[in-house]
C-alpha cells in the first residue's frame, strides 16, 4: 500500500507540474536541456578521444607558428565524477608566439588546462636563433603539462524507470 500511495502521490505531483506549463514551454525547456547537455559533453567528454585533443592542441601551436616538439602521456588520475588525463609538452618560441599559444589552448572547444609551466633558455642558441621572426625575439623552452577531463557514464540509479520502478519524489 505504502509503494501504492507513493506511486499515487508521483503521478499527482507530476500532473500538477504538467497543468502548470503548457506542452510548447516544456518543449522548449527539452530543448534547452538537451542544447546544455551538448556543450558539457563538447567540454567535458564521456569518452577520452586523445587523438582529437592532441590534433587540436597541435593545430593551436601551428596557428602561431610554433611546434610541439614532445608529447608524452602521463599516469590518468581517477576521480568522483570524471577522470583527469594530463600530458607534458615541450615548446620551443618566442615569448609572444608562446602566450598566444596558451590563449589558443584555452579557446579550445573542450576543457584543457595548461599547468606547471616551466620557462628557461634555449641549450642550443644556434638553433633557437633560427626561430626568431623577428631580430629582437627572444627565443625560450616551455616544458608544461596540459590537463583535461574525461566524464565517467553514470549508471542507471537503482529503482530507475528502466527496472519498472518510478522514481522517488526528490528526483529530477
Amino acid at each position: 500500500q505504502e509503494h501504492v500511495d507513493s506511486l499515487d502521490a508521483w503521478n499527482r505531483k507530476a500532473q500538477a507540474e504538467m497543468s502548470k506549463n503548457s506542452e510548447k514551454s516544456l518543449l522548449q525547456q527539452t530543448a534547452r536541456s538537451a542544447q546544455s547537455l551538448q556543450v558539457m559533453r563538447q567540454l567535458v567528454p564521456t569518452g577520452n578521444e586523445v587523438p582529437t585533443l592532441l590534433e587540436q592542441v597541435s593545430t593551436a601551436a601551428r596557428r602561431v607558428g610554433l611546434d610541439v616538439s614532445d608529447i608524452q602521456p602521463q599516469p590518468v588520475t581517477p576521480g568522483d565524477m570524471f577522470d583527469t588525463y594530463r600530458y607534458s609538452l615541450k615548446i620551443l618560441g618566442d615569448y609572444h608566439s608562446l602566450a598566444e599559444f596558451l590563449t589558443n589552448v584555452g579557446s579550445l572547444t573542450r576543457i584543457i588546462t595548461p599547468v606547471n609551466l616551466k620557462l628557461s633558455l634555449p641549450g642550443n642558441i644556434q638553433q633557437a636563433n633560427k626561430l626568431k621572426r623577428r631580430k629582437d625575439d627572444a627565443i625560450i623552452v616551455v616544458n608544461f603539462d596540459i590537463q583535461t577531463y574525461v566524464a565517467k557514464a553514470a549508471p542507471a540509479p537503482a529503482g530507475s524507470a528502466a527496472n519498472g520502478v518510478a522514481p522517488s519524489a526528490g528526483a529530477s
